[in-house]
């Protein structure tokens, strides 16, 4: 969306983050910098999809997603240094999208992302204030847009 994760991309390598882009399908890999994975055949949702890659890489991950736009460094570094669990915002809502999974983590076979990351600890990221918010609508863009004049 509008090369955030490109952005993001290069920002986690300048860190030194081995970054890897789960992209969905094969064409749309040439949109991305990054090194690109591709949705295994018969997923049908977001959980699937990142149960089968922590299936397939080794090692402690964390997740980012393309849809958050006030993601700055101090809130990239936090993120980086949290303990694998999943973050709650200030309106203590939990950000799936931003989870810290350990390494040799076994998630179960789910279709929602709260099962998925149910044996998960939950970290309080609330002095991040909105930095953490999603956008999924084109109206929250907007208006995003139109406050960065």
């Amino acid at each position: 969306m509008f090369d955030s994760v490109n952005k993001l991309s290069q920002e986690l390598t300048a860190r030194g983050c081995n970054v890897l882009v789960a992209c969905g399908s094969v064409d749309r890999t040439s949109l991305f910098n990054s090194k690109c994975w591709i949705d295994p055949a018969g997923t049908e949702s977001v959980a699937q999809v990142i149960r089968s890659f922590v299936e397939e890489y080794d090692g402690e991950i964390q997740l980012f997603p393309c849809d958050m736009f006030r993601l700055d460094e101090h809130a990239i570094d936090v993120l980086l240094a949290q303990e694998p669990g999943v973050p709650i915002d200030s309106e203590g809502r939990e950000q799936f999208t931003l989870s810290r999974i350990p390494e040799g983590c076994r998630l179960p076979d789910v279709m929602s992302m709260r099962e998925l990351f149910s044996g998960l600890d939950r970290n309080a990221m609330s002095a991040l204030g909105n930095r953490l918010e999603n956008f999924n609508h084109q109206a929250q863009i907007d208006a995003l847009n139109k406050s960065n004049r």
